[in-house]
């Protein structure tokens, strides 16, 4: 099994629509679920290409931000995804990351933004459930 690692994908239709998938090991769900800990407690913004464990043949370019509302995952001109949620919000995905492995050694969580508009793409986090290929 590989070890530390962080994957990030887009794909069209997974799971019947445009989403954001993030794969990650047991490392890499804790590099994650302190960096969601640190949004829901006042850090600003977050480039996903700071991640230590990210791996970096999966070139995605995904940048967390902390907004008023929640808006959730948008792809921007740039060719950039910004995901722009409440603190609050990005506590519940910490939250949610923290049950995967207390729970169990894999599954996956949607970090539904429950925006109004709902024009956001979704994120799937797995948990020991894709092989590198995705």
């Amino acid at each position: 099994m590989e070890q530390k690692h962080i994957r990030i994908g887009y794909f069209d239709n997974l799971k019947g629509e445009g989403s954001i998938l993030i794969s990650a090991d047991i490392d890499g769900l804790l590099e994650l679920e302190d960096t969601f800990l640190k949004l829901s407690q006042g850090l600003t913004a977050f480039n996903f290409s700071k991640l230590k464990l990210l791996d970096k043949s999966h070139k995605i370019k995904l940048v967390a931000i902390i907004d008023m509302e929640n808006i959730g995952l948008i792809p921007t001109i740039k060719g950039t995804f910004e995901w722009k949620v409440r603190p609050e919000k990005w506590g519940e995905y910490r939250e949610k990351l923290t049950a995967l492995y207390r729970n169990s050694n894999s599954g996956h969580q949607y970090l539904d933004s429950n925006s109004i508009d709902n024009k956001d793409l979704q994120v799937i986090f797995s948990f020991n459930e894709y092989p590198l290929s995705f």
